[in-house]
């Protein structure tokens, strides 16, 4: 049981700030009125300001946060969209790897593909599952444990994967900010981002589903698919 204890406090923090994300009486609309009273804060210390985005986000990234659009939307706000971005994707990055690493201390995995078609074939699966808006990222974190890729592998494709949609929402972050400011709208800037993230979801849905899909299913059906469980106290 004590092995299990830094699982089961990691799992009781998701679930408590989850619960007092969507319980808090501050709305959605009131934190968005917020955006501009600061404004004059964050133009005038760029540095600090990316730097607690970078922090804020790889910390919500490893809690697995439902609030990472909001800090997207922030970043293009205070930041200009492509670094604002760019500040999220990092940080979520490494937030988001450090829960992996999490993941796969308390899990027991089968071994790692024997041979170059399979390991590439479970690299472009993670891509594609990163590339997809409607898989969650945690639920990648885990897939990618059970699978033990490489941290290298996690990274690269949590960057190229997630890119389009963090830069996507940091760009409507951006948008709002002229909008309110009375600047001109940038359509087709606004239009580039919407199409890059039209066409990696649709790259998304090509093949990933199938692969990972059959994987599991070879897993379950593996002799040694018992393994696939959480570490005891003597295996910590």
């Amino acid at each position: 049981m004590r092995g299990r204890q830094p699982l089961i406090v990691y799992v009781a923090a998701v679930v408590f700030l989850t619960l007092a994300y969507f319980a808090s009486p501050v709305s959605r609309e009131a934190v968005w009125h917020v955006f501009p009273g600061v404004e004059t804060t964050a133009h005038a210390h760029p540095l600090a300001t990316a730097l607690v985005f970078l922090v804020t986000s790889a910390a919500l990234a490893f809690l697995a946060f439902p609030s990472m659009p909001m800090i997207c939307l922030a970043a293009g706000f205070y930041m200009d969209g492509l670094i604002g971005g760019a500040t999220v994707l990092l940080g979520s990055a490494f937030g988001g790897l450090s829960a992996f690493l999490f993941y796969r201390k308390q899990i027991q995995r089968p071994s790692a593909p024997s041979n170059q078609k399979s390991a590439v074939r479970l690299w472009l699966t993670l891509l594609g599952l990163r590339l997809s808006p409607l898989v969650p990222a945690p639920l990648v974190n885990v897939i990618a444990a059970v699978f033990d890729v490489s941290p290298l592998q996690y990274l690269t494709t949590s960057m190229l994967g997630g890119a389009p949609l963090v830069l996507f929402y940091a760009q409507i972050g951006q948008q709002g900010h002229h909008l309110l400011s009375g600047e001109t709208l940038h359509w087709q800037q606004f239009s580039g981002y919407l199409i890059l993230l039209t066409l990696s979801t649709l790259l998304s849905a090509i093949g990933p589903w199938r692969s990972v899909l059959n994987d599991v299913k070879k897993l379950k059906s593996s002799p040694g698919s018992n393994n696939l469980s959480l570490h005891s106290a003597s295996g910590l």
